[in-house]
């Protein structure tokens, strides 16, 4: 059988796209904002966002947002695009990691409850939830390849009903009692629980409750009754510990699924509130200063 070759390390390329060339840019636009910050000498002293060094930083800023906020829609649209995918999203990653020494010198680190500060505290929120998809997608691609040993995900199930089946047939020259102890440990494929995601890397081969029970059964029953000997009972002692280990490789590859889509449900609607409180923020500028 031929080896599975490794998943192809697309982060590699986002990170070190052209040299890291949006990464020296990102760079450079900290050096700026940080060199204009620091020579600026305002009105009575006191830096604030009113400055034209932060009118400057700001729009910066609003330009950055709105621009990342467009990539999200911007990589879902068919047709010849400008720039590659991998060009797209290094220079998202870099900009918007700079977005946030750039924003917080527009706030000249003036907060309060107010909706600039809740515009704030949005696109750092964003931010961060973009650095852990970054994240996932660079570690758990290759761990769930590991993981299933290079199967499908369908696999692994029709590998667990395999074994169900398995089971429930050896279990058949035993006691009624003990068959529906088999019965109860291979009666549900295994769900995915929240539980699972606070795991890290680890999702124990342990058997659950009721393959426990039924394991303690066969146990039991070697050497006291008519055909539970050891030839008998092995064979399925082995199968039900065989479908452990597969429920936990289905339940890990299930936490690298989820882990790699939980992100989205924070990073994208919040880059909605974002925007809108964004907008409010802007008008109230122009509005009342």
């Amino acid at each position: 059988m031929a080896a599975v070759p490794p998943p192809p390390e697309i982060h590699r390329s986002v990170l070190t796209y052209r040299r890291g060339l949006y990464g020296k840019i990102a760079l450079l636009l900290v050096a700026v904002s940080i060199l204009l910050y620091a020579l600026h000498a305002p009105a009575g002293g006191i830096a604030n966002g009113g400055t034209w060094v932060g009118y400057l930083l700001g729009t910066i800023g609003l330009a950055l947002i709105v621009w990342l906020g467009w990539f999200g829609i911007r990589r879902r649209q068919y047709g010849p695009k400008m720039f590659l995918l991998e060009e797209w999203l290094s220079a998202h990653v870099y900009l918007g990691l700079a977005l946030v020494v750039t924003a917080t010198l527009h706030t000249a680190f003036r907060f309060g409850w107010n909706v600039h500060t809740l515009a704030y505290g949005l696109m750092v929120v964003v931010i961060l939830s973009g650095a852990f998809g970054l994240y996932a997608f660079r570690r758990y691609p290759a761990a769930m390849t590991k993981n299933r040993n290079g199967t499908p995900y369908k696999s692994l199930i029709e590998a667990i009903v395999a074994l169900d089946f398995e089971c429930r047939e050896l279990a058949m020259s035993f006691d009624d009692e003990t068959a529906a102890l088999v019965y109860q440990a291979t009666c549900t494929l295994p769900a995915f629980r929240f539980r699972d995601l606070s795991s890290r890397e680890r999702v124990s081969p342990t058997l659950e409750a009721p393959a426990r029970a039924a394991i303690a059964r066969l146990r039991a029953l070697v050497g006291k009754t008519y055909s539970a000997d050891q030839a008998n009972v092995m064979p399925l002692v082995q199968a039900l510990t065989n479908r452990a280990l597969a429920v936990a490789r289905l339940r890990r590859d299930q936490r690298y699924r989820v882990l790699m889509q939980i992100w989205r449900v924070i990073h994208l609607p919040l880059t909605v509130g974002l925007l809108v409180a964004l907008g409010i923020h802007v008008l109230a500028v122009f509005y009342f200063w």
